[in-house]
């Protein structure tokens, strides 16, 4: 049986994965300072990917509105998977135990086998391997069609960092605003957008909204240490950059979600979904590989 947690330390890292709660992470420190926000007391044990410092987000990211959409010749209704929302979101994985299929003494791989059913109607399988470095920290989550209906697709991580003390900086070109339960109406570039190229408090912000035309990079900073962010998409064997970054700020909770996604959310009913980064697979992988860079400042 896959134990409730596995942990490895190498570089300086030490790193606790919750395969049954989701497949989630529980503790990413470096040197002894924390670069993902703890899990929650009792998080782990009671298989709470909300109380997790990060949980992988497939085969699909953010919401569906109402669990509803076609795609070919299958019609959706996909049940609300989180107390209190009418919609569901952030996939199946995150509310399913994980196995782990491999481990060594700088990395763990985890696997998720679906069959298909109401929660999501195609068959898949994801991966997620987490692998440590001399400077980084390296998680590849990954989605292969097991269906022989096409099916869309998005994919990414959702890591959890303490807010007290955090500046957050990244570049973008826009953000999508937002409506009723944060669903994305139109694309904007407030003044914010230009505020988050110098540096920002996290405590200063209130945010639930996806940047479009990121580069791929974003620089957290506490008071005596950092982490940079960096993402990127494999569709099949072939790189693309990943441009999309969702931001979660709420305030007065502790933490704040910076989030690499290869889609925009609520992209599957869009007129283009193509154009907001949904892939159709077909017998083929969807993959984003997201780096962990922590840094000393001063």
């Amino acid at each position: 049986m896959t134990a409730e947690l596995v942990n490895l330390s190498a570089y300086g890292f030490d790193l606790s994965v919750a395969p049954l709660a989701g497949g989630g992470i529980a503790r990413l420190d470096w040197q002894g300072k924390p670069i993902l926000r703890p899990a929650l007391p009792g998080a782990v044990a009671a298989r709470d990917p909300l109380g997790l410092s990060s949980f992988p987000m497939t085969p699909y990211a953010s919401r569906i509105v109402d669990g509803v959409f076609n795609w070919g010749d299958v019609s959706t209704h996909i049940p609300p998977n989180m107390a209190g929302g009418a919609h569901p979101l952030h996939g199946i994985g995150w509310r399913t135990p994980w196995s782990v299929i491999s481990q060594d003494e700088s990395s763990i791989e985890i696997a998720l086998v679906h069959d298909g059913d109401a929660n999501w109607p195609w068959a898949f399988e994801s991966r997620q391997r987490f692998q440590l470095f001399e400077d980084s920290v390296e998680v590849r989550l990954s989605v292969t069609s097991r269906d022989p209906r096409p099916f869309p697709s998005s994919l990414g991580p959702h890591p959890y960092f303490l807010s007290e003390g955090a500046q957050i900086q990244f570049d973008a070109a826009q953000l999508w605003e937002i409506s009723g339960e944060a669903l994305p109406s139109h694309l904007a570039r407030p003044p914010v957008v230009d505020r988050l190229t110098e540096g920002v408090a996290a405590i200063s912000l209130d945010l639930d909204h996806c940047f479009e035309g990121w580069n791929g990079r974003a620089r957290i900073k506490w008071a005596d240490h950092g982490v940079e962010v960096g993402a990127a998409v494999l569709v099949g064997d072939t790189p693309c950059p990943c441009t999309r970054l969702q931001l979660y700020t709420p305030q007065g909770a502790g933490f704040f979600c910076l989030e690499p996604v290869t889609a925009r959310g609520v992209s599957f009913t869009a007129p283009d979904p193509y154009e907001l980064g949904v892939v159709e697979l077909k017998d083929q992988s969807l993959a984003i590989i997201t780096t962990l860079t922590p840094f000393w400042v001063g």
